[in-house]
């Protein structure tokens, strides 16, 4: 009995079974497709968050148009578009009477050019001269 145990314990094995090799192989696939959703998703979500931030910034840049140079006079629509980040943008604007005489309530609208949903949107107040 002890040299058959002798003889089990000094058996050697000589590389990996064929299932030890399909198990691996198995995992390796599995991460690599895990890894490369990930980075499909955070590419995607990156051109997504650079675009709202543009459209961000040509919204305020027409809030800050309304304050200072081009203050609106009455109610009603304005169009136009702007480049910004290497991409023509169309914003809309909109006047309406607010709550008081006194106020006008501003809505601004921003898309990427060609585009059929809006980025941004803000509104606001602005004192009616």
């Amino acid at each position: 009995m002890e040299k058959l145990k002798l003889k089990l314990f000094a058996t050697k094995k000589e590389g990996f079974s064929l299932i030890e090799v399909v198990v691996a192989l198995v995992i390796l696939s599995t991460s690599i497709v895990a890894i490369y959703n990930l980075i499909l998703s955070t590419s995607g979500s990156i051109y997504k968050l650079e675009d709202h931030y543009l459209a961000k910034e040509v919204a305020n840049n027409r809030v800050a148009l309304i304050h200072t140079i081009e203050k609106p006079t009455q109610a009603g629509p304005r169009k136009g578009s702007m480049d910004m980040g290497g991409k023509t943008w169309v914003w809309e604007e909109s006047f309406t009477k607010g709550i008081t005489k006194e106020l006008l309530e501003y809505k601004i609208l921003v898309k990427a050019e060609g585009s059929k949903n809006y980025t941004y949107k803000i509104k606001g107040y602005i004192l009616s001269e």
